[in-house]
């Protein structure tokens, strides 16, 4: 049964249709929509220099230089008025961005100014380009893998100097080689259990089949420490999932209000006002959060309210980091006591609020608190007393997780999967090579193992995953 399953799986016979390469000219506007002092209009495929020739006038009677920068003017072919005053330049492929004709219009970014330059190029044949298209047009060509296409994606929609840098590592190559090194010690094992099929009969000698193991153990090992960073690179990528919790009024929305720095969660003192889970992003000490405040935790005959309370349960368990907040001016109940219990201590505080009231919590309760071997930090989210103090507890906490991120890392959910797939492959293979008389059945898993690896950086065959990777691009680019 598993040498057919495993048949199935790398013979492909099932396989999505392959994406269609459109030859054709396509137009879009590379900076972003509305008022500006410049825009970039730009150009790809094959009528590059026809559509440049009919609209652009340069400034000296030379026929532009590729590579340079050329000043003239756009010239509306239709009705021989002049759009703008621009600087224009063409880049001839394969040796541009994407491997086509690439013409690039510096103009004025008016809007207007813009869509009547794109217009012309239409009339003269251009398309509108989709969604990343230049770019998916730069992997089809191979001027770069998905993985460098994604990082760049993500270099363009950073907000931080750490999501920044890592997608910079991913658009350079530094996770595409991670996984060649991977694949290239898979196809050395695969060569020599294909190279032993054929005499199946013979005993392998003991050195060989060492080495064998030896180099499955350590594919194993590399992919294992991939899977082992997601976490950390998805958490400097998309921001450290931050929960509020504890009972209704103590304080949870006042407090991620003054650290948001304006009053984004509502406040009201009737109890339950908070019925959903409400996430608002903000940049703390150069990490970034998602602060999440939730329902009071109480128990309620609303129904309403207590399926709140389970959503807020799920969202703190969920939580790279748990800020339980107490109230200073009460005794810890036993419910938020059960909060702190199963808490990670190296991912969790405690905020004891409205530390400007006069405190009726005595010192045996707080000595409880600390005994749980949390960190405790005194707030006022009126006066915003302690907040500093906050801050530099939560990107303590986020330094150090990011701390144990690998220097190349997996950021996204598709690599994730198709990696376990690929360790899991690579698991089977080895325990069919330690049984020394299944090379074929290794063969088929080393090879379902490779298929993996290749989805995450040359998914070529599937239109449906380019469509939903390209999508997130801007038309543009």
């Amino acid at each position: 049964m598993r040498r057919q399953l495993s048949a199935s799986r790398s013979s492909g016979t099932e396989r999505p249709p392959a994406p269609v390469y459109k030859s054709d000219t396509i137009v879009a506007c590379a900076t972003a929509p509305g008022r500006a002092a410049v825009a970039i209009v730009r150009l790809s495929g094959p009528d590059c220099s026809r559509i440049r020739d009919a609209i652009f006038r340069p400034s000296h009677k030379a026929k532009p230089e590729p590579w340079r920068l050329c000043h003239g003017l756009i010239v509306d072919p239709g009705c021989g008025q002049t759009v703008d005053e621009v600087l224009a330049v063409s880049m001839p492929g394969p040796h541009s961005y994407n491997g086509e004709d690439i013409l690039e219009i510096q103009c004025h970014g008016s809007p207007v100014v813009v869509e009547r330059i794109i217009a012309c190029a239409q009339r003269l044949g251009a398309r509108a380009a989709e969604p990343g298209e230049f770019t998916r047009r730069a992997v089809l060509n191979g001027k770069m893998d998905l993985l460098q296409a994604e990082g760049l994606a993500d270099l363009i929609s950073a907000g931080l100097a750490g999501g920044a840098a890592a997608a910079w590592a991913q658009l350079q190559g530094a996770l595409s080689a991670r996984l060649r090194a991977i694949r290239d010690d898979i196809v050395s094992i695969l060569a020599d259990v294909e190279a032993n099929i054929d005499f199946s009969d013979d005993e392998l000698p003991e050195e060989n089949h060492g080495a064998r193991s030896s180099v499955v153990s350590s594919v194993k090992r590399a992919v294992a420490e991939l899977l082992n960073g997601f976490e950390a690179a998805r958490r400097q990528r998309e921001g450290f999932r931050t929960g509020f919790s504890g009972r209704p009024n103590v304080g949870k929305s006042s407090l991620i209000n003054a650290l948001l720095g304006s009053a984004r969660m509502i406040v009201c003192d009737e109890p339950g006002t908070t019925r959903d889970t409400v996430e608002e992003a903000v940049d703390l000490g150069g990490f970034a959060f998602l602060l999440t405040d939730t329902a009071g935790i109480r128990s309620s005959g609303s129904r309403a309210e207590a399926a709140a309370v389970d959503r807020a349960r799920s969202s703190a368990a969920a939580a790279d980091i748990n800020v339980v907040v107490l109230d200073a001016g009460t005794e810890p109940e036993r419910t938020e006591l059960e909060l702190l219990a199963p808490l990670d201590r190296s991912a969790a505080l405690i905020v004891v609020n409205k530390c400007d009231l006069p405190a009726r919590m005595d010192n045996d309760a707080r000595a409880r608190l600390q005994a749980s071997g949390l960190r405790l930090i005194e707030t006022s989210a009126l006066s915003a007393d302690g907040c500093r103090p906050l801050v530099d507890a939560l990107t303590e906490l986020a330094r150090g997780e990011c701390a144990q991120r690998q220097p190349v890392a997996i950021s996204r959910l598709r690599h994730r999967a198709a990696l376990e797939n690929c360790l899991s492959a690579m698991q089977r293979a080895g325990e069919l090579i330690e049984q020394q008389d299944h090379a074929e059945l290794a063969s088929l898993e080393l090879k379902v193992a490779l298929q993996e690896l290749a989805s995450i950086t040359e998914p070529l065959d599937n239109e449906e995953v380019l469509d939903i990777i390209f999508g997130e691009f801007c038309i543009g680019k």
